[in-house]
């Protein structure tokens, strides 16, 4: 069978006697087959691109529009503005606000989700489109058509600069139309292109440096995030720390101050270091060869180990890279929020907000900012248990599956052994992030045997819900394959938008019920054990279903 990537490259094959030859990308000075490869890359990822656009103009536009139920009255407004004051670490993971009207703190609110969700996608596809394709073979094959060297990347780039430009477009238009000042409109919607082009032109330098798909997502958007962190540290600790907020693009992005007496020349030094890191990748891309990176890689020994002879050892080798570190960015964030946030709410636990916080979740006062710090970390750590459980996808595209399969193992003990791998990475993130906030907190004047074991406990009940994602995914898997990386990341997108979506009153609670289930481990939302038992029959269903299907089907799809 044909797939959509054959079908796709059939239209950069070499031309034929007497046709003429590939002019695409001569005009604009792009390399040529440019454009050929901006159409592959849509088509391929036409699901993806979709979604992330969706999501993310729906996390700004929905937080902009619920922005007067949200904060209806004055003193609504008075209140928030206490808070990002008293509180630093709204301020150091969220952003700043710089005026109390109600379209200047929905859009402090909306900054951080947008961005990041902005530059998520924008990396996704630009290591898709450059280090993905490398990985796969298929940018070898096109080497023997009339191609520039570095065509690839100049279409990774040039698909989300555009799809950045066109986001920007849709908010402004958006904002103005459900009635906000046309400049704030502009400023927000520009901050969101901005954290587009970011994570094009930092994924792009990462493509260099890393050859793994996974590698080059994960150090990208780390990068990004220590950047958000030293955006927020520099706010938080305000005097004598506010230039840190001048050295970072999300710095740049804040100061630009959306609603509230926007500073346009802040955009300035935003554009340059996209302009840089752009430049950057072209230059770094001239100095490897392709397929290599950078970065020089092991070429392991010519033999394995004997521990390797089953499907779970081997995807442990595959993953443990990934999974260590991962592990080790999750302890290093989490021991500061822990040490940081244990002395911060000491001072704030007896405000009146803060208790009413901790009623509604069910925990103590102090304990507020780490159970909010945790259900937000739940979901990265589900898109990191996806992309693992994807690996079976991967290695069926890559015709690895067919060799394993040729002997004598059997596809339902390979489509298991992935499951439990899903299954079992996110409960040992969790753990670490519990130990780390725990430890954290007990450097910060806690007790340490006491909060680990409390916050471990906290942590590890949130993996039902990553489980049922990773259920979904191999029932995909087994079904619409093709589909079943948009079925994953979407039912995360939608998690996350729900959620933010239900804080800020743009849907009822019961909408967020039916279709996350994250809301079911959720201290707010549940109060019973009964998630506990439904949510992992649930993952279990899911994934014997999966089984199921799989015997029905074709590999590879």
């Amino acid at each position: 069978m044909t797939s959509v990537e054959d079908r796709d490259h059939t239209a950069l094959r070499a031309p034929a006697a007497g046709t003429r030859p590939l002019k695409a990308g001569r005009r604009v000075g792009l390399p040529p087959g440019t454009r050929q490869l901006v159409r592959l890359a849509m088509r391929r990822d036409r699901v993806l691109l979709v979604a992330w656009s969706m999501i993310t103009t729906g996390i700004v536009l929905g937080g902009m529009a619920a922005a007067g139920t949200t904060y209806p009255t004055a003193q609504d407004r008075a209140d928030r503005w206490e808070q990002l004051h008293s509180v630093p670490m709204f301020v150091l993971f969220q952003s700043r606000a710089f005026s109390d009207t109600a379209e200047a703190l929905a859009a402090q609110q909306a900054f951080a989700g947008g961005t990041m969700c902005a530059a998520l996608g924008a990396i996704l596809l630009v290591a898709r489109t450059t280090r993905g394709e490398e990985s796969a073979g298929r940018r070898d094959l096109l080497a023997g058509t009339p191609l520039g060297r570095r065509a690839d990347l100049a279409a990774a780039l040039t698909l989300t600069m555009v799809t950045g430009a066109l986001l920007a477009i849709v908010i402004t238009c958006g904002l103005i139309a459900i009635g906000m000042p046309w400049a704030g409109s502009l400023a927000l919607a520009l901050i969101t292109a901005l954290a587009v082009w970011t994570g094009a032109g930092l994924a792009a330098i990462a493509a260099q440096l890393l050859t793994g798909v996974g590698g080059v997502v994960g150090l990208a958007f780390a990068t990004f995030y220590v950047f958000h962190l030293i955006r927020g540290a520099g706010a938080a600790m305000e005097e004598g720390a506010l230039w840190l907020t001048r050295v970072v693009p999300q710095g740049w992005w804040e100061n630009l101050r959306p609603f509230a007496d926007e500073r346009w020349w802040t955009l300035l030094p935003a554009l340059a270091a996209v302009t840089l890191s752009v430049v950057a990748s072209f230059h770094l891309a001239a100095r490897r060869d392709l397929g290599r990176s950078l970065v020089p890689t092991s070429r392991g020994r010519e033999h394995g180990a004997w521990w390797l002879r089953s499907v779970p050892s081997l995807l442990w080798r595959l993953d443990r890279a990934s999974l260590t570190v991962w592990a080790l960015a999750v302890a290093v964030i989490a021991l500061a929020i822990g040490y940081i946030g244990a002395d911060t709410m000491s001072a704030y636990a007896d405000t009146e907000w803060v208790r009413a916080m901790g009623t509604d979740l069910g925990v103590a006062p102090e304990d507020t900012f780490f159970t909010y710090v945790i259900l937000v970390f739940v979901f990265p750590i589900a898109g990191h248990a996806l992309y693992a459980t994807l690996q079976i996808r991967r290695e069926e595209t890559a015709g690895t599956a067919e060799l394993l399969l040729s002997g004598p193992l059997r596809r339902r003990t390979w489509a298991l052994a992935h499951a439990i791998a899903g299954f079992l990475y996110p409960v040992l993130l969790l753990i670490v992030l519990g130990i780390a906030v725990g430890i954290g907190s007990g450097l910060g004047g806690g007790h340490y045997g006491a909060d680990i074991a409390r916050f471990t406990t906290f942590t590890v009940s949130l993996a039902p819900a990553i489980w049922v994602l990773v259920g979904i995914t191999i029932l995909a898997h087994s079904v619409v394959p093709r589909r079943a990386a948009a079925v994953s990341w979407s039912l995360l997108g939608i998690g996350i938008f729900t959620e933010i979506a239900v804080k800020t009153g743009l849907v009822p609670e019961l909408l967020f019920l039916l279709v996350s289930p994250f809301a079911h481990v959720n201290p707010h939302y549940q109060a019973t054990w009964t998630p506990y038992v439904l949510l992992p029959l649930l993952s279990v269903g899911f994934v014997a279903a999966g089984l199921l299907a799989l015997r029905r089907r074709d590999l590879p799809a």
